[in-house]
């Protein structure tokens, strides 16, 4: 008898032990998926931009009107940068079109910025109800993307103040440190307070 309940503790355990494996795996495969990482956009500079001006840039509104950083510094800004392949992104634009409104009406400029071209972007706009400014800036054409992602992963992010310079700069992610600082200022703001808790 005795044998038949070692055999039974040995079993439990291994399948314990496999479970625990799994949920282990389980866990990595969804940090993996949080931090939505992605091949390198096109070879660049890849050292941090916060405490340096923010580069020039040229992009497009989906209607075609050339902008270019003249047109938002002065302000503070907030650029996300995204990609219409991305489901990390897809996963967290509702809160940061929440987010993004609430800093608007704050007077921060805030805008979506996709390197893809304006017929994919505003597909992609209409499909997700998208309401916040949206800047088209494809790859091919300018660097813009390039310069402003030195995570080389999105959805990005990079906040700038109104002198110029960046004050923040990282990937849009729960866990990622520089992402929770901004939110953690964000919400010294009354108006901030509700809306950027998920981000915690």
């Amino acid at each position: 008898m005795e044998p038949v309940i070692t055999l039974n503790l040995i079993a439990l355990w291994l399948v314990v032990l496999l479970l625990l494996w799994l949920l282990l795996r389980l866990i990595r495969a969804k940090r993996a998926a949080d931090q939505a990482a992605v091949p390198a956009l096109a070879p660049g500079k890849t050292e941090p931009l916060r405490g340096q001006r923010a580069p020039e840039f040229t992009a497009f509104t989906l209607d075609q009107q050339r902008v270019t950083h003249a047109d938002y510094f002065g302000h503070e800004t907030l650029f996300i940068l995204l990609s219409t392949g991305c489901q990390h992104c897809r996963n967290v634009l509702p809160e940061i079109e929440r987010v993004g409104q609430k800093l608007r009406q704050r007077g921060t400029q805030v805008a979506l910025v996709f390197a893809a071209s304006a017929d994919k972007v505003r597909a992609y706009c209409e499909e997700m109800d998208l309401t916040l400014p949206v800047l088209v800036a494809p790859s091919e054409s300018t660097p813009f993307v390039r310069d402003y992602n030195r995570s080389r992963g999105v959805p990005a992010f990079v906040a700038i103040n109104s002198e110029g310079i960046v004050t923040h700069e990282g990937v849009v992610n729960r866990h990622e440190e520089a992402w929770r600082t901004l939110i953690r200022e964000w919400q010294a703001y009354p108006i901030l307070t509700k809306s950027a808790t998920w981000y915690r």
